[in-house]
């Protein structure tokens, strides 16, 4: 029995040590309604997942509850792909809705950061705005509005995007 009980402890202690952490990255809003998509960098023992660097949920605005995005979302609007950078801290990161727009997230220090072209800036991205229209009981994407800080002056950077612009 101490035999099973050290088994268990050990156990324990190794759990302990993979400690995980999340870190807000950006998020996307829409004009539909208030939920909102959330991207976070997923730290274990204090460097990026290798694993899954990046976790995407929805917070519903009504409850303020976590929910996971669906199968649809994910394909078609707010999943993502990530690959390894050159540099073992980074991710290089493509939207499902904008597979041309490639977003680095990568940690420096204790800061974890998205960054992304925003215009003509190299920025950290803060945001995505999505506005929409209805058409037959689908939301169709009119533009999103890309938002985030210049790297070098830390001023707001903001790129409007069509879907025709793709």
């Amino acid at each position: 029995m101490p035999r099973l009980i050290l088994c268990v402890l050990f156990i324990a202690a190794l759990t302990a040590s993979a400690e995980e952490a999340f870190v807000p990255l950006f998020v996307i809003e829409r004009s539909v309604n208030g939920n909102t998509v959330h991207y976070d960098a997923k730290l274990k023992d204090g460097k990026l997942d290798p694993q899954q660097p990046v976790v995407a949920y929805w917070i519903l605005s009504e409850s303020g509850k976590r929910q996971e995005l669906n199968v649809l979302e994910r394909l078609k609007a707010y999943g993502f792909t990530i690959k390894p950078d050159k540099d073992p801290e980074a991710f290089r990161m493509t939207l499902a809705a904008d597979k041309k727009k490639e977003i680095r997230v990568f940690r420096m220090g204790a800061v974890v950061r998205a960054e992304a072209m925003i215009g003509a800036c190299e920025a950290y991205l803060q945001k995505i705005f999505i506005v929409s229209k209805k058409s037959f009981m689908i939301n169709l994407p009119e533009y999103a509005d890309m938002i985030g800080n210049d790297m070098s002056t830390g001023a707001e950077c903001h790129e409007r995007v069509t879907p025709g612009d793709r």
